[in-house]
């Protein structure tokens, strides 16, 4: 990865939305994949718990069957949606605190203070993914201030075949208060006229990040390759939650020069401090800037 925070900060602050391309290393990749592929080779044989946080295709076209030409019975077991990443393989917990993609947040953010909401997985699986809504992420997110950012790692190459997402740069442009609920569903016919349409495509290992107001949606795929990406939502600094739902390691500060969250991150993630080799969780850096409830969880399904 090519580090330029200044130009990171720039393009996303312009565009609402940024590619930064060789964040994840192959062998990181591989590990992701490989995980991923334990979940949706049989979701039915996970236990009843992880069972819960997974979301079929099949489901999704029973409630949104304008999203795919398919009907429900012809996309058989296929996955749409993983919740609470961290619950099923240890490797998606200690994706959290995975240095480069840190790094891109901390430039974003300006900050060391920054925060972890939660991680999801979506899948576009090969041949019968339905389409993913227009949208703004920030409704459904219900936070104190807009400060947040969509980080999605993409785990595969993202294309026009297999279902890129589709931006409205620019649309992130607007008031706090003039993000509305419908916000959450955007119909063809409501979007603003004055946007470019842009399909995000780049390499398998880059991060995208997005403003969490900016409008965006993805095609569907029916190519002969899935197309998975580990969706996380990050807070800003003095930025809070203001609902009741909370996720599996929610509130985590992997940047913070306080001593109280380093030490909340030393015993919420030992193994990672106890191997002096790894300096995956180095509080020493100086910051770029100057000095659940399953129902409510299971409604965060957006993100195209």
């Amino acid at each position: 990865m090519r580090s330029n925070p200044k130009q990171w900060k720039k393009d996303f602050g312009q565009n609402g939305y940024l590619v930064v391309e060789d964040v994840v290393d192959p062998e990181t990749l591989g590990a992701l994949r490989a995980a991923v592929d334990d979940i949706t080779s049989d979701p039915d044989a996970l236990s009843p718990y992880l069972r819960n946080y997974v979301q079929m295709e099949r489901d999704y076209v029973r409630q949104q069957p304008e999203y795919n030409e398919l009907n429900s019975d012809q996309l058989g077991n296929a996955v749409r949606n993983i919740m609470e990443l961290p619950l099923f393989d240890p490797q998606f917990a200690d994706f959290i605190v995975f240095p480069p993609v840190l790094d891109v947040l901390e430039a974003l953010f300006e900050s060391t203070e920054f925060h972890f909401h939660n991680y999801k997985c979506i899948v576009k699986a090969a041949r019968v993914s339905s389409a993913f809504r227009w949208h703004r992420d920030l409704p459904y997110l219900e936070h104190s201030t807009p400060n947040l950012i969509t980080a999605m790692v993409c785990l595969d190459p993202m294309t026009v075949e297999n279902g890129a997402t589709v931006v409205l740069p620019g649309s992130h442009r607007i008031p706090h208060e003039a993000v509305l609920p419908q916000d959450a569903e955007i119909k063809e016919a409501a979007l603003p006229g004055d946007f470019e349409r842009v399909t995000v495509t780049c390499p398998a290992g880059s991060l995208v990040a997005f403003d969490v107001s900016i409008i965006h949606g993805g095609g569907q795929n029916r190519s002969a390759a899935p197309r998975r990406n580990v969706v996380g939502i990050w807070s800003g600094p003095d930025t809070y939650p203001v609902t009741g739902a909370r996720y599996v390691y929610h509130g985590l500060y992997p940047r913070s020069q306080d001593p109280a969250r380093q030490q909340q991150m030393q015993l919420s993630f030992p193994h990672l401090f106890d191997a002096p080799s790894r300096a995956r969780l180095d509080f020493s850096h100086t910051a770029n800037a100057p000095a659940g409830d399953i129902e409510a969880i299971k409604s965060d399904q957006l993100d195209g």
